[in-house]
């Protein structure tokens, strides 16, 4: 293959072709998530939550659930799938959940879906406004607000999922202090430590965003998650590939590429005479020089 047709093929078709395949491998394990159930490995954090509503229930104390400082993205959009989750298992217990944020967007959105989780499990009439609460977008006046209805309201089960920065452990802190079982979900990397030594359970990498698809198992949601994974075996076996074909192997003689390349930089380059007739070193043969002369 000439060096024209490479320079096509690798930033060009290479790109097209595994998009085509990946998308074709994710619609695949979607039609057969809604024929049969697929494996998921067990996520401790979120198998917790039926253990946390339970705990709050059966002590006759509410409970709450930060969404973090983030605004109307992903992240928090992901905390949000699973604080519906957990309000509608609350809804079932006849408890109550306070979901608390820190953007007046995400308020519009999360008290509509809290409204419609309701509504779903057939009891609109317990639906309760105060129960969604934007306290501030300042982060320490939503950390100071969170802190006291969490000492207020002595809460039973604390969730921290979205993101979350320098209050994280104050939040945490605060749970651990009543005596909340806490469950918390962060993508920021340098919060994750926090949780760990402050929260019982903590999601952490991936587990994050298989979060909504663990709980609801929802065909699109769990094939899509499947899928995903089987891509990221295929980038997996594709880098292996490519690294051993760029290390690789001659056919039929065994030697290595990268030693022949060694070999060929390390041998002597005719490059030339400067002006003053004496022969221009290539950069290897310049090196070599330099380290004869400083051993002499």
């Amino acid at each position: 293959m000439s060096s024209e047709q490479l320079n096509y093929w690798v930033p060009v078709i290479l790109p097209r072709l595994f998009l085509i395949v990946f998308s074709a491998i994710i619609l695949s394990r979607i039609v057969v998530a809604r024929r049969r159930q697929l494996f998921i490995r067990r996520i401790p954090g979120l198998t917790a939550v039926d253990e946390a509503v339970g705990r709050a229930t059966e002590m006759g104390r509410p409970i709450t659930f930060s969404l973090g400082l983030g605004g109307l993205d992903i992240v928090t959009l992901q905390a949000l799938a699973i604080a519906i989750h957990v309000v509608r298992m609350a809804i079932r217990f006849g408890n109550r959940v306070i979901l608390t944020m820190a953007d007046s967007t995400m308020y519009a959105v999360a008290d509509e879906a809290v409204r419609e989780a309701y509504t779903a499990e057939g009891r609109p009439e317990s639906y309760q406004v105060d129960d969604v609460r934007f306290l501030s977008d300042r982060q320490f006046a939503y950390a100071s607000s969170m802190v006291g209805i969490i000492n207020r309201e002595r809460v039973a089960s604390n969730f921290m999922f979205g993101t979350f920065f320098a209050e994280s452990l104050i939040l945490a802190e605060a749970g651990n202090q009543v005596g909340a079982i806490q469950v918390a979900g962060t993508p920021t990397v340098t919060q994750i430590p926090f949780f760990i030594a402050a929260c019982d359970y903590t999601i952490i990498g991936d587990e994050y965003y298989a979060g909504t698809a663990f709980l609801t198992r929802e065909p699109v949601l769990l094939g899509s998650l499947v899928g995903q994974d089987y891509c990221k075996m295929i980038l997996l076996g594709s880098v292996v590939l490519g690294l051993l074909f760029a290390s690789g192997w001659h056919a039929g003689t065994g030697q290595p590429v990268l030693s022949d390349a060694l070999h060929l930089q390390s041998s002597p380059v005719k490059m030339g005479t400067g002006p003053d007739g004496k022969p221009i070193l290539s950069p290897p043969q310049q090196v070599e020089k330099w380290f004869k002369e400083g051993s002499k």
